[in-house]
């Protein structure tokens, strides 16, 4: 913090995988240890960002992990299994007696309970549309979100915020997730992989995806579409590629033009291959892959969930939610046009560059933790939206 003592800030990521919501929180750390601040991070489950946090600021797993993960499989034992979770949150800011506890993202509202016995400041920042936000609140049994600074990720989950607390706009801090450009850039070229590897070796353009495999995700209406492409004689030779860790592994189903290619410490070069980025998605809120592969120069084509037309604008073509035949048809278009494809894919570069840069994202979290009486929370999201 300039001008100012620093703060003490403990960071909750809900788990350390390499998906959006703790890539973010990763951008967050950066940011906050840039401004001064002494934050510790502290992650509710194992993964392969946990090397990455530990060299931005001190992180470490959460007490009695694996006890708390076996309670709560055992439906009986849950209130011992709540029991030992809040305790062990507790302890966490008992021992580090932060100005500020930021929690990123509804699964880590366990900490809500111990923050608000201990007088701590606490910001949540939501990254989940408002099922899934009812179900971490309803198993933290931390409904009551009085007097906790709220941030969204998007203006759809800004607005399933409002009418979940009652609160106004004013009161719900907009801040748009966004990649950390510079370090997309920098992996994007730097990772070499090995032969055989490298989705778009072989013959044929490369339809990609990036993301845990799983319905939410789309997986099935992927391959839906994949099928439809491949049907057509003029599209037939494309390569589906899904770059992620395997969540449901029975959707995974390779076959002729389709592979999974599973989880990689760098999917960046993978995602550079692509020659179309899709995202089909029943429910994202404000995916950062699609700004990823924006960022890349990739043309996007994704289904109008959550805020992705807000990220996509005229640089990509959004379809209705789950109308495959839509969906294919505009997979197929960018397939058989290069030209549309390089027109696009440039349009998606410098939409991500110039609205959803991670300096402009440091400027609004920045001014959200700096608004002391916590009322200056509407940040613009974009040049054109604050002009309207």
């Amino acid at each position: 913090m300039t001008g100012s003592a620093a703060r003490r800030v403990v960071l909750v990521t809900h788990d350390a995988s390499r998906t959006g919501a703790p890539m973010v929180a990763l951008l967050v750390a950066r940011c906050l240890v840039a401004e001064g601040d002494r934050v510790r991070v502290v992650s509710r489950r194992r993964g392969p960002l946990l090397a990455d946090f530990d060299a931005v600021a001190p992180t470490r797993l959460e007490l009695l992990l694996g006890v708390r993960r076996r309670l709560w499989l055992v439906r009986s034992l849950r209130l011992v299994a709540w029991l030992v979770d809040v305790a062990a949150a507790t302890a966490t800011l008992a021992r580090h007696r932060p100005d500020l506890v930021y929690l990123n993202t509804t699964a880590s509202a366990i900490y809500l309970h111990p923050a608000r016995w201990l007088r701590i400041r606490t910001l949540l920042h939501v990254h989940e549309s408002d099922a899934n936000t009812e179900l971490f609140l309803e198993q933290a049994r931390s409904r009551d979100l009085r007097g906790v600074r709220l941030v969204a990720c998007s203006e759809s989950v800004r607005g399933d915020l409002v009418a979940r607390t009652g609160r106004s706009h004013h009161d719900v801090a907009l801040l748009p997730s966004v990649p950390d450009d510079g370090r997309v850039r920098a992996l994007a070229a730097a990772g070499a992989e090995t032969p055989g590897q490298a989705p778009g070796q072989e013959s044929g353009p490369v339809v990609g995806a990036t993301g845990s495999v799983g319905l939410r995700k789309g997986t099935d209406l992927w391959l839906q579409v994949a099928a439809a492409v491949h049907a057509d004689e003029e599209t037939r030779t494309a390569r589906f590629v899904w770059v992620g860790e395997l969540g449901e592994p029975a959707l995974a189903v390779p076959g002729p033009g389709v592979e999974f290619t599973g989880p990689r410490a760098n999917p960046y070069p993978a995602m550079a291959r692509f020659d179309v980025a899709t995202l089909p998605s029943r429910d994202d809120p404000f995916p950062l892959v699609v700004l990823e592969a924006m960022l890349l120069g990739k043309p996007v084509v994704a289904f109008d969930v959550g805020s992705v037309r807000e990220q996509v604008g005229e640089a990509g073509i959004v379809v209705p939610a789950e109308d495959v035949p839509a969906f294919a048809a505009a997979v197929r278009r960018l397939l058989v046009d290069p030209r549309l494809r390089a027109d696009l894919g440039a349009a998606a570069r410098a939409r991500a560059e110039q609205r959803f840069s991670a300096a402009a994202f440091a400027d609004r979290l920045r001014s959200i933790l700096d608004d002391a009486n916590g009322s200056s929370a509407q940040v613009p999201m974009t040049a054109d939206r604050q002009a309207r």
